[in-house]
C-alpha cells in the first residue's frame, strides 16, 4: 500500500509555474483619467470667465425676494465681508486682489453713451463758438463796407478761430517798412473795437512775399515781418480796448504762403498781416456742416455786434523789431 501510494505521488502530472504576462499598455488608463481631469479644469476656468452678470442679477433678485430682503440690498453669499454676486464691486470678497471692469460709470451711462455724451457736449460748444465768432466776422464786414474799406478785409473760418486779413500790404505798410500808414489805422481801429468785445484772445501773425530784403533796418524778412506784427499789436494796446494778456504776435517771413510768389499779384497776397480770433474750443467738429444744418442761439451778448466808429485821426505807433508781421512788399 504504501508502494502504490507512493507510485501514485511520483505519477502525479507535473504543473509548471509560468511567469506572469506583463501588460505594456497599463500607462493608457490613468494618463486618459488625467486627461480628461484637465479638460474639466478648463471647463470649469472658461465657464468662470465668462461669467453672465444678467444670471448672477437674477439670481441675486430670486435670493431677495426668496428671504424677503425688500430694503433693496444685495444679497451676498458666504462671508457677509465678501462681494455681492451682483451689482457690488466683484465677485472676490474684500480682501480679493480682483474685481469685474464695471459695465456702467456713476452716472449709470455706459462708457459708450458717455463717449458720446462728451462728443455732442464739443459739437454744441464749436457751434456756440462758430456761432459767436460769425457774429463778429458780420460785424466788421458791415461796419467796414460802411467806411468804404470793406474790400481791405478778408475772413476765413478756420479750426483755430476767425482769421482777419488784411489784403492789401500796403494799406498797412509802405515797401520794406513796418511804420503804420495813417489810411490804416481807422481800419485797425474798427478791428480793435470789435474784438474789445470779446474775450477771445488774438494772435497777430505777419508773412511776407520770397523775394529776400536786406538793409540797415532789417537784416531779412524775419525781422521786418516780426517788427510789421509787433505795430500792429502796439496800435491795439494804445487804443486801451483789450487786455493785453490777450494778445501775442509772431512773424513767419515767407514759410507761410497763400499764393504763388512768381507773379506780383501772388506775391501781394503773400505779403499780409493775419490777425487771428482764437476760439476757446476747437472748431473742427462744425466746419464741415452744410450752411442748412440746424445751429443754435449763439448766446453772444448783443454788444458783440458793436456799432463802430472810426478811428481818430493822426494816431501814431511806434516800431519795435521784435514780433511778426506783414511781407517785404519790395
Amino acid at each position: 500500500m504504501a508502494n502504490t501510494r507512493g507510485k501514485n505521488r511520483h505519477q502525479e502530472p507535473h504543473h509548471e509555474e509560468h511567469e506572469e504576462h506583463v501588460n505594456h499598455e497599463a500607462w493608457v488608463i490613468p494618463y486618459a483619467d488625467m486627461l480628461t481631469l484637465l479638460m474639466a479644469l478648463f471647463l470649469v476656468l472658461f465657464a468662470i470667465g465668462r461669467t453672465d452678470t444678467e444670471k448672477l442679477r437674477q439670481l441675486a433678485e430670486s435670493f431677495r425676494k426668496e428671504f424677503g430682503n425688500t430694503s433693496g440690498q444685495v444679497v451676498t453669499l458666504g462671508d457677509p465681508a465678501g462681494s455681492p454676486i451682483a451689482g457690488g464691486s466683484g465677485i472676490l470678497d474684500n480682501s480679493g486682489a480682483a474685481s469685474p471692469a464695471p459695465t456702467t460709470t456713476p452716472s449709470g451711462n455706459s462708457p459708450a453713451d458717455e463717449a458720446l455724451e462728451e462728443q455732442e457736449k464739443a459739437t454744441i460748444a464749436a457751434r456756440v463758438e462758430r456761432n459767436s465768432l460769425e457774429a463778429v466776422e458780420e460785424a466788421l464786414a458791415t461796419e467796414a463796407a460802411n467806411l468804404g474799406i470793406g474790400d481791405e478785409l478778408a475772413f476765413d473760418l478756420q479750426a483755430r478761430g476767425l482769421v482777419i486779413t488784411v489784403v492789401s500790404d500796403q494799406v498797412l505798410f509802405a515797401s520794406g517798412r513796418a511804420d503804420l500808414q495813417p489810411e490804416g489805422l481807422d481800419l485797425l481801429q474798427l478791428v480793435a473795437v470789435a474784438l474789445g468785445k470779446i474775450d477771445n484772445e488774438v494772435a497777430i501773425e505777419g508773412h511776407t512775399d520770397s523775394r529776400p530784403i536786406s538793409n540797415d533796418r532789417y537784416r531779412s524778412n524775419w525781422e521786418l515781418s516780426t517788427a510789421r506784427a509787433t505795430s500792429v499789436l502796439q496800435f491795439m494796446l494804445e487804443t486801451n480796448l483789450l487786455d493785453p494778456a490777450r494778445l501775442s504776435a509772431s512773424g513767419y517771413a515767407d514759410t507761410r504762403p497763400i499764393d504763388t510768389n512768381d507773379t506780383e499779384a501772388g506775391a501781394a497776397r503773400n505779403r499780409r498781416v493775419e490777425i487771428v480770433v482764437l476760439a476757446d474750443v476747437p472748431l473742427g467738429p462744425v466746419l464741415d456742416e452744410l450752411p442748412g444744418s440746424p445751429s443754435l442761439d449763439p448766446g453772444v451778448d448783443p454788444e458783440v455786434v458793436p456799432v463802430i466808429a472810426p478811428a481818430p485821426a493822426g494816431q501814431n505807433t511806434a516800431e519795435d523789431p521784435g514780433a511778426a508781421g506783414s511781407g517785404s512788399g519790395q
